[in-house]
């Protein structure tokens, strides 16, 4: 039997005194039941907290301050969602006794490394959308995805509970690009850039703020000119084992000095015709 614990919404303006209401100790939902499962997100995805069994990190934290309004022997086990870093939940350590823990982080719920930002073309830390990068072949590879709260595709624009469809091709181009990072780039002189020819993109479920997997799977490559290699790939999305988005891509990794003269003389051409 699941235990109904609301989550407290004060009004706006007022200060969040508690998590959750003081639980009935005489409840007979309680009885042969140790501990509750909950996801934690960032405050910026407050509106997937209306779930009754997802917090946001500020409720975690007052939550965990008024953690002796739970019944002895009551455990919560938090699951960590999207826009949480591994420092937002340090507060948790001290927070659990090790004789009678209230509050702690799932033993599974641990975050592996994000990747560097220029792994993924990126200039800083938080619009890196990937952690965890396996490349168990030069032609796939996974990685999860990890949304920074700061990062630039969610600081004014979420609609709803959902991630919108924008990180999800931003994290497609990024893992396409780890792949030639790890996978090409060691035995090729110089930098490169992507361009994207052609995308095929179909969304099959929402995204939610929870863990998921990116995959991205090259199925041709054209490697007979250094200076312009072409690639197609299908990537994949995945969220609790099910598809939320599946692409095709077509495109080609090119020798920075050249994508830089054909830009720069493309731009030079946009004006002229401009100002004709």
């Amino acid at each position: 039997m699941s235990i109904p614990v609301p989550v407290l919404r004060p009004p706006a303006g007022e200060p969040v005194r508690s998590a959750f209401p003081k639980l009935d100790v005489s409840d007979s939902a309680l009885r042969g039941r140790t501990f509750r499962r909950v996801v934690v997100v960032a405050d910026r995805f407050a509106q997937f907290s209306r779930n009754d069994r997802v917090l946001t990190l500020s409720e975690l934290r007052a939550m965990v301050a008024t953690a002796s309004d739970l019944p002895a022997g009551f455990e919560w086990v938090v699951h960590p969602g999207l826009g949480v870093e591994p420092a937002d939940l340090e507060f948790l350590e001290p927070a659990c006794d090790d004789a009678s823990p209230m509050v702690r982080l799932d033993d599974s719920g641990r975050f592996p490394a994000p990747v560097p930002a220029a792994l993924v073309h990126k200039h800083r830390q938080e619009n890196v959308l990937l952690a965890g990068i396996e490349t168990p072949t030069d032609r796939f590879c996974t990685a999860e995805l990890r949304v920074h709260r700061d990062n630039e595709l969610v600081l004014d624009h979420h609609t709803g509970e959902h991630v919108q469809g924008i990180v999800i091709i931003e994290a497609i181009r990024q893992i396409g690009l780890a792949q030639f990072e790890t996978s090409y780039r060691p035995q090729l002189p110089g930098d490169y850039a992507g361009v994207w020819k052609r995308l095929d993109l179909s969304f099959d479920n929402f995204l939610f703020p929870l863990r998921a997997i990116v995959e991205f799977e090259i199925t041709e490559a054209d490697l007979s000119r250094e200076a312009n290699l072409k690639f197609r790939a299908t990537s994949r999305v995945r969220q609790n084992g099910t598809v939320v988005a599946e692409a095709r891509v077509e495109y080609s990794m090119i020798r920075q000095e050249r994508i830089d003269a054909l830009e720069h003389r493309s731009a030079r051409n946009a004006v002229e015709a401009h100002l004709a």
